[in-house]
């Protein structure tokens, strides 16, 4: 008899599975891609004068704002930032039709996400390299630019203090006593990390220089550095 959550279960498996079978692949995929993205940015100083100076400038605002309170202020990692680390798991654990049981976030730091199955790597990792603040507010950038006609100089400073606010957490977060790093493999993490990050991050600022058109750009150069230096290496 044909049963709906059974059907659910039988796909979560496979795209356990698979995903799972994509951990080594992937790992190996960031370590070309982290040069890659090194020499993409390298790019970008080469063609300075062509960027949008204004958008970045507007946005460097924002990074360096963020950064200035926190410093000044002293702030510690809270509860937002527990939360948010612990939403991002949820997302990626639903993403993978895994059902969310429950999630605990506690005031003086720490958390923890239930869900249905096994799971896979990507959703213990997803928290360290997936900028959820900084996505969020892109997304919120393109709608306003969508809708206005334009972006308003204020929108790129949020942007930049999401990417601060995100990098702060990031940094806050990458720790050897840190316990999804554990269940992943530290050996697994330093050769994924670096270029997931590296990825993340430029795509908020190929986005914050040129839009999605920005975006494909990067991502075009990433794709021809990567193929030449794995040509280069094979």
């Amino acid at each position: 008899m044909f049963s709906i959550s059974q059907e659910i279960v039988r796909c979560r498996k496979s795209i356990d599975l698979f995903v799972n079978l994509l951990k080594w692949p992937a790992a190996l995929s960031m370590l070309l891609a982290a040069p890659a993205a090194v020499q993409a940015f390298n790019r970008y100083y080469v063609i300075r004068n062509q960027l949008h100076a204004h958008n970045l400038i507007y946005f460097g605002i924002g990074v360096l704002g963020f950064a200035a309170a926190r410093v000044v202020f002293i702030a510690r990692r809270g509860a937002a930032e527990t939360m948010e680390h612990e939403i991002t798991h949820m997302l990626f654990a639903m993403a993978t039709l895994h059902r969310v049981t429950g999630m605990d976030v506690r005031d003086e730091g720490g958390g923890s996400m239930t869900f249905a199955g096994k799971g896979n790597w990507l959703i213990v990792i997803a928290p360290y390299f997936f900028p959820l603040t900084a996505f969020l507010m892109m997304f919120f950038a393109a709608l306003v630019s969508r809708i206005a006609g334009y972006t308003p100089d204020w929108v790129y400073i949020a942007l930049g203090a999401a990417l601060g606010y995100n990098l702060f957490s990031f940094a806050e977060q990458l720790h050897p006593r840190q316990t999804d790093l554990k269940k992943v493999g530290f050996i697994f993490a330093a050769c994924f990390l670096p270029g997931a990050n590296l990825l993340s991050f430029g795509t908020v600022f190929a986005f914050v220089e040129r839009g999605l058109n920005g975006v494909l750009f990067f991502y075009k150069l990433i794709w021809y550095y990567a193929t030449r230096d794995a040509a280069n290496l094979f």
